[in-house]
């Protein structure tokens, strides 16, 4: 198959010169007899049936150039498209948007989230996948991470390292923090429990909602310098259990916390 090549874009025309292949101008022709045969006006004669398989092969043979031509082209428009819009983005208004205000608008969005801080489809999560420069921020924004952290049973087998990338996002920031672990399966903690307990010298506001099998976590706490305010509830099946309200005291710099 003989083609030619454009030399300003490369563009690869895969048709054959007009001698070698009928024009659809051509089979074009013989449109008037494909209507009455069509509308029942005239019967299909040995000759009729000839032409209009030629005319079906000629055209199914144009069909496949123009196919290999549009596949041609869309391999050619794609990769152009794509420097266009990534050009046009750099003039999108919200490039010029200053960074302390674009995070406000971000943790706008995270306070009507009421859902684990950790499940991938919420707000920080996925307002970092959006484009480089709102993945930068957030990235480089502790505070964004630290404030409103819910972390709430059941756990599946990958929120470990979920939780691991989550408090390094946090960075030394104060941490305000919800635990909502009210299972009484102990082996439901896993890794969860002493990774949270290693960022416990950075929890400011605390909340723990926790299943009496999970209370034991709270006697290992030994240091919390920023503590504000701490509310736990420690339920046993159904009723909430009489544990010892100082089982946190171990922490050296516990302070006037209210239980």
């Amino acid at each position: 198959m003989s083609c030619l090549t454009c030399s300003n874009c490369g563009f690869v025309n895969f048709l054959p010169p007009e001698s070698q292949l009928p024009t659809l101008a051509t089979i074009q022709s013989s449109d008037s007899l494909v209507s009455q045969l069509l509308r029942g006006s005239q019967p299909l004669t040995d000759s009729d049936y000839a032409l209009i398989s030629a005319e079906i092969a000629k055209l199914e043979r144009l069909r496949s150039l123009y196919d290999t031509q549009f596949q041609e082209l869309d391999s050619r428009r794609r990769p152009v498209l794509k420097s266009l819009e990534n050009r046009k983005s750099i003039y999108a208004p919200i490039h010029r948007v200053p960074r302390d205000i674009l995070l406000e608008i971000f943790h706008s969005v995270c306070d009507v989230w009421r859902q684990n801080s950790l499940n991938l489809s919420g707000p920080l999560w996925v307002l970092g996948r959006v484009c480089h420069v709102w993945r930068d921020a957030l990235h480089t924004s502790p505070a964004s991470w630290s404030r409103n952290v819910l972390i709430e049973s059941p756990f599946s087998k990958h929120v470990p390292q979920i939780l691991q990338t989550y408090l390094e996002r946090t960075g030394d920031h104060p941490l305000s923090i919800q635990i909502l672990h009210s299972s009484n399966k102990p082996t439901e903690d896993g890794e969860i429990m002493p990774l949270l307990l290693q960022s416990c010298y950075r929890w400011k506001k605390l909340c723990i909602d926790f299943g009496v099998h999970h209370a034991h976590h709270l006697k290992s706490i030994s240091h919390l310098p920023l503590l504000q305010t701490i509310e736990i509830h420690i339920v046993d099946g159904d009723n909430y259990s009489d544990y010892p309200s100082d089982i946190c005291m171990n922490a050296r710099s516990y302070g006037k916390q209210p239980l």
